[in-house]
């Protein structure tokens, strides 16, 4: 008599096989995705204000961009980040790590840095 479904039940192994690696990689995506989500969002800001830059003085302009950081869960302060405005041109960096916990007992550091460098425009109605 034939069996339904393969020899010996090879093919349940490979349907668990499939639906574990399936449930697997859902769950590092939902450990990893929102933290690089967050730096690329963080990246296009920081791109943003620094094309502005020249409205703003270096303290108005670092209480901007922690404020854009906490909207979007980045865990940044005053020491992470370092601005240098130079006579004709501003430089953003900002370095901070992110640690990933996977069930609770595997733990992995990541790093993030955004380098912006951007040309200023004159200075006249700095903030």
């Amino acid at each position: 008599m034939k069996r339904f479904g393969g020899e010996g039940g090879f093919s349940r192994f490979k349907a668990l096989f499939w639906l574990s690696f399936l449930g697997l990689s859902i769950y590092g995506a939902w450990v990893v995705a929102p933290p690089w989500l967050a730096f690329w969002m963080l990246k296009t800001e920081v791109e943003d204000e620094a094309k502005i830059a020249h409205m703003y003085t270096n303290q108005a302009l670092e209480k901007r961009i922690l404020m854009k950081a906490h909207a979007w869960n980045v865990p940044i302060t005053e020491d992470n980040l370092e601005i240098v405005r130079g006579r004709d041109f501003i430089s953003i960096q900002i370095d901070y790590n992110v640690t990933f916990v996977f069930f609770n007992s595997y733990e992995k550091e990541q790093r993030f840095f955004i380098d912006v460098s951007k040309p200023l425009k004159d200075g006249s109605g700095v903030l």
